[in-house]
């Protein structure tokens, strides 16, 4: 006596070569949930963790990237000001002190 399993009947109309309602619906970042009893609409996108919107098309982090991206280009420029500015006057400083050995009588070569 062999073991039968009957096969996996699909509903009426069903295609599983559709991709399945949360990579379409909710654009890949999301999973359809049925809508609560009684709480009428249809079905509805729970987003991934850093998404929002009904088709969970909004990132989170929209806002703060800007700000984010105006912070780290300000430090930057800050940075790159202030290695100008000491570079500049540690160039000061030895021509100044070129100078001092120069009026002592001091051989300096450049």
């Amino acid at each position: 006596m062999a073991n039968s399993i009957a096969p996996l009947s699909l509903p009426r109309g069903a295609d599983l070569s559709l991709p399945p309602c949360g990579e379409t619906q909710c654009n890949g970042r999301g999973t359809c949930k049925d809508p609560i009893a009684g709480g009428g609409g249809g079905s509805f996108c729970d987003c991934m963790l850093g998404y929002k919107g009904d088709r969970c098309e909004d990132t989170v982090n929209d806002s703060l990237s800007v700000s984010l991206t105006l912070g780290v280009l300000a430090f930057i420029v800050g940075f790159i000001l202030i290695a100008f500015l000491v570079a500049k006057i540690r160039q000061r400083q030895k021509k100044r002190k070129r100078s001092e050995l120069i009026t002592r009588g001091y051989r300096v070569d450049v």
